[in-house]
């Protein structure tokens, strides 16, 4: 008889925790992969491997903000003929002394004129020959109601920083610029497996008298690894044969950049994948304390290029699959993708208030499936039932993994904890955005507070009449700061405290793509939780003004109850923040 033991005992790997485990798969990403040049039109979702620069000013004329008329602003009031008609893409030549012309939002100024009267502000006269003059009731001073050259963007500014992810709005931007092909970080290669005999392909009838199932979890994880933009290899189900593992894992990586296994990591006797993995790398960890996913794998194998090979032993039950595809792969594959900085974080983490009862477990902290949504100016959390790791319906609609502590009893309902945010918030119960005549949880306080922030040289008389409108005599703090991302953010710190923080506060001010305000961008959205529905909404209001707002950026979130929000300082301000003061 055989001295070898008939079945696999206890684990001879040390459980490493999450932290732990995150950190030594961190440590093995170098940085982002090979560069290519892409064609704008396929270059949505990938990551930026350049600095864009300005080759030239915007706008590269002076140019009308709104419809009008171009003057000379020495030329006073008075009545004036009209010499022409600028359209944009147009040219009439210089404007002819003593005489007025017609303008449309974003032409060309003409060469003698200086200011612009917008329409509002004039009045039409048609003599009896038929000739028309325009009364111009309002003074204006030079440069009034005028773009000039490079006020949007300075020639050699560095508009989109290197791991930027291109979305619609950064292709609008490399668009303005005349961007034709952009530099980009390759996609990562990825190959997905799953082991299992008593696993059958999607579409086939299992033999349940065999305990034959469906594998539910290789097109789960090919979804998610297409959801982060990676390239996706499907190499099917392997047999629980070492021969037959080790074959499948070899060949997929001579040409994939990262490798994902389901189910053989346990302790069965027929779990070859850390044995394989041995073999053919360097196996870091083969245990995680955390639940679900324990028996999470780690390894690389090495290339001939500086990054080694990764490789990810997943559980083979799809909840453990799926959570700790989010905590170690997921964050991996976007660091080779090129996403931003090698220490920038996948998830945000943030206080989450639980809805009901949860359950702690006394050996190993839990990664619990919840969804998360606004409620109050507060993030709450709902618990997708029963956690079991075998229930792959606690998985559906889950945006976020609350972390529940190692220990024994229940947290009670109304408890906060700390949650990592995989997606975006559900709204509230209402709906968002909530009908205009809707109360709302702002609108309907009898004593609203308020923070006006202005940045260097915007004006609050417009945003304060509405304010005061709107809100029926709020109290309003006004404070005017240099474009600096340290004096935003004391001011920003001050009026958005956990305990009586204020209620709303608006920054105006324009934040384009310069240096100093891409600065401060960063600041306002590092220092608050994104509510990408407002900022939509903003930047939608602002291009009714003119389409360069895409140029401009917006942040909206909320630092603890505290809304924020920044507004251009354009004319169509006022109707912006009448919208959003309707916001909860």
């Amino acid at each position: 008889m055989s001295d070898a033991a008939p079945y696999k005992g206890k684990s001879p790997f040390t459980m490493l925790s999450v932290e732990e485990c995150v950190a030594t798969v961190a440590k093995q990403v170098l940085g982002p992969l090979g560069v290519e040049e892409l064609a704008l039109a396929d270059a949505l979702g990938r990551y930026l491997a350049e600095d864009v620069v300005s080759a030239a000013p915007i706008p590269a004329f002076p140019a009308s903000i709104m419809d009008g008329f171009a003057v000379r602003s020495s030329d006073g009031l008075g009545t004036f003929p009209v010499d022409a008609e600028q359209f944009a893409g147009n040219d009439v030549g210089p404007l002819q002394p003593g005489h007025i012309r017609y303008i449309t939002t974003g032409s060309a100024v003409p060469v003698g004129a200086d200011a612009v009267v917008k329409v509002e502000d004039t009045l039409q006269r048609v003599k009896s020959s038929g000739e028309v003059e325009i009364d111009v009731l309002v003074s204006s001073k030079a440069g009034a109601n005028i773009r000039q050259v490079g006020s949007d963007t300075a020639k050699d500014e560095v508009l989109l920083r290197r791991g930027c992810h291109l979305r619609a709005s950064e292709l609008g931007v490399l668009a303005a610029l005349n961007r034709s092909c952009v530099s980009v970080f390759c996609l990562p290669r990825v190959a997905l497996l799953s082991t299992g005999d008593e696993l059958v392909e999607l579409g086939q009838v299992p033999d349940e008298s065999r305990g034959q199932i469906v594998d539910s979890n290789r097109p789960l994880l090919c979804a998610m690894v297409k959801e982060l933009g990676a390239m996706v290899t499907d190499l099917g189900v392997v047999k629980d044969e070492v021969e037959c593992v080790r074959a499948t894992i070899a060949d997929a990586f001579k040409f994939a950049d990262v490798v994902i296994t389901s189910g053989g990591v346990s302790r069965g006797n027929k779990d070859y994948i850390k044995e394989v993995l041995e073999e053919l790398g360097e196996l870091h960890f083969g245990e995680m304390c955390m639940k679900p996913g324990k028996p999470s794998t780690f390894a690389t194998v090495k290339s001939a290029e500086n990054q080694p090979r990764l490789f990810f032993g997943l559980p083979g039950n799809p909840v453990s699959c799926f959570v700790t595809f989010k905590l170690l792969a997921a964050p991996a594959i976007l660091k080779l993708a090129g996403m931003g900085s090698l220490r920038s974080p996948v998830y945000p983490r943030v206080d989450a208030v639980l809805c009901q009862p949860v359950q702690m477990d006394p050996v190993r902290p839990e990664y619990h499936r919840a969804r998360a949504r606004w409620d109050s100016g507060r993030i709450v959390a709902e618990s997708t039932g029963f956690q079991r790791s075998s229930r792959i319906a606690s998985i559906a609609e889950t945006n976020c993994l609350l972390e529940i502590p190692k220990a024994s009893g229940t947290l009670a309902k109304g408890t906060v904890v700390k949650a990592l945010l995989l997606g975006g918030l559900r709204p509230e119960a209402e709906g968002f955005p909530s009908a205009p005549q809707a109360q709302t949880a702002l609108g309907s306080c009898k004593r609203r507070r308020v923070g006006l922030l202005l940045l260097d040289t915007a004006q609050s008389s417009k945003v304060t009449e509405v304010l005061r409108a709107s809100l029926d005599g709020p109290e309003l703090r006004e404070e005017r700061r240099p474009k600096e991302a340290e004096a935003v953010k004391k001011v920003v710190e001050s009026w958005c405290q956990e305990k009586n923080g204020l209620d709303l506060v608006l920054v105006l001010g324009e934040l384009g793509v310069g240096n100093k305000d891409a600065e401060v961008v960063d600041t306002l959205r590092n220092m608050v939780i994104a509510a990408e529905n407002v900022a939509d909404l903003i930047l939608h209001e602002a291009l009714k003004e003119t389409p360069l707002a895409m140029l401009t950026c917006t942040v909206a979130g909320y630092r603890h109850s505290t809304l924020l929000a920044t507004l251009p300082d354009a004319p169509g301000v006022g109707q912006i923040c009448k919208l959003i003061t309707s916001l909860p």
